[in-house]
């Protein structure tokens, strides 16, 4: 950490886990890269509490992030529920910290981690079909019938 960099803590909390932390992070130790702060919803409970793109997760409440894969994480978040606190080290004057702050991999092992908001439907078994859609197919059949049989 040079002279220039800075700790901050950053405490978020909320009502409701329906109510959206607010950022977005890349990294981790899978990555070869240091866990940061992707992107900051406007006006979300993280930008009204400070925090920036570009600031480096150095701790995700007690856990410290050093070493932490992306999904750990994220599980730590998650663990957090309605209370999270962050230890984020940021650079002094500048938005946030540099590509070459992160841990040098080649290109070709290089992957992009990010928080993407799902909607997860489970398994979908393709033999059950809804009731509308058992009406609609028989009605179909007796009107081809019906056709058939004039």
């Amino acid at each position: 950490m040079s002279d220039q960099d800075e700790v901050v803590s950053v405490r978020l909390r909320r009502n409701t886990t329906s109510t959206p932390w607010g950022f977005r992070m890349q990294g981790g130790h899978e990555y070869g890269s240091a866990l940061f702060i992707q992107t900051v919803s406007p006006k979300s409970l993280s930008a009204r509490q400070g925090l920036r793109v570009g600031d480096r997760l150095l701790a995700i409440g007690p856990s410290e992030a050093h070493n932490m894969s992306h999904d750990q994480a994220k599980m730590e978040i998650i663990r957090a529920g309605n209370e999270l606190d962050l230890i984020v080290q940021r650079r002094q004057g500048q938005h946030g910290f540099d590509q070459t702050d992160a841990i040098k991999v080649p290109k070709q092992h290089r992957h992009e981690a990010s928080e993407e908001p799902t909607e997860y439907r489970g398994y979908t078994n393709p033999n059950v079909q809804s009731r509308s859609f058992k009406i609609l197919k028989e009605s179909l059949s007796i009107s081809d019938a019906n056709e058939e049989g004039n």
